[in-house]
């Protein structure tokens, strides 16, 4: 029996709530075996807890700062960066050279063909995409922080704000713009043209207004775009790399989008354009 109740007072006594006293110690020293035992006991706890591994994070490339550190599959991130920042002004650069003979083909495409103009209707849907792809800004707020430009990216990156402030403002502004591109494509789709199209910001219209916002926005968070491609970020955290032939095919469909928009906001670029001059 005393084989049994020995373990019960050694758990006991060491609990975390038991109170610490000089005297507290589980068996009576007077008794060699108790002793014994209670000696081989801690020295096993003792042997184990020096055995026992700490559990490292497991860095995975393309999920956090250190992660986006790593070598990436385009292997850009690993150039020195003076490279580095002239490929991202070249990615650029290239986006608004096949932009702008894009936008052309779009207006030229526009004027000769009805079923184009019958289309063009259909441009303002482009909304709803922005609008839902804002409100993900809010539901899944950490995975667009992933693939927001680490601080010192390129070698010249170093906008104020934190990642979590920049993905929230973007997110709220494709809401609004999605939403009033919505409205204005629906006003000038379905409303009589001699009804007085509301104004935002310039008297082309809510419509006009709203893409030209839009693009500027687009613009705005290419860097986010041209992160993912440098160094690997991914959206989600948890997804695959996506490969380079992934990146070109998504570089066209922003020059795309770039033209779509511009086509819908000229008329407020005319406008501020004119007003500057004035």
């Amino acid at each position: 029996m005393k084989k049994f109740i020995i373990p019960f007072l050694l758990l006991g006594r060491t609990s975390a709530f038991a109170p610490s006293s000089s005297n507290s110690f589980p068996f009576n020293l007077d008794n060699p075996t108790a002793a014994s035992i209670g000696l081989q006991t801690a020295s096993s706890l003792s042997f184990f807890q020096r055995n026992c591994p700490e559990t490292e994070p497991t860095i995975v490339q393309g999920v956090g700062e250190d992660g986006c550190a790593i070598e990436s599959p385009s292997k850009v991130n690993s150039l020195p960066e003076p490279i580095q920042a002239g490929i991202v002004l070249g990615i650029f650069g290239a986006m608004v050279v096949a932009t702008v003979p894009f936008s052309g083909f779009l207006s030229s495409m526009t004027t000769q063909y009805e079923w184009v103009q019958t289309w063009r209707y259909s441009w303002p849907l482009l909304g709803a995409i922005y609008a839902a792809a804002g409100v993900t800004h809010f539901t899944i707020q950490e995975e667009y922080e992933n693939i927001y430009p680490t601080r010192g990216a390129w070698g010249f990156w170093y906008l104020p704000g934190s990642p979590a402030f920049h993905v929230k403002w973007t997110g709220a502004a494709e809401v609004l713009g999605g939403v009033g591109l919505l409205l204005g494509g629906a006003i000038d789709a379905f409303l009589p043209v001699y009804n007085n199209i509301p104004d935002i910001i310039t008297e082309a219209g809510i419509a006009s207004d709203s893409a030209a916002c839009l693009l500027l926005l687009t613009a705005t968070i290419t860097p986010a775009n041209i992160f993912m491609y440098t160094h690997g970020a991914r959206l989600p955290k948890d997804g695959p790399e996506v490969p380079i032939v992934g990146h070109a095919i998504r570089g066209v469909m922003q020059i795309v989008l770039f033209g779509l928009l511009y086509q819908m906001g000229e008329g407020t670029f005319d406008a501020l354009i004119s007003a500057n001059m004035n």
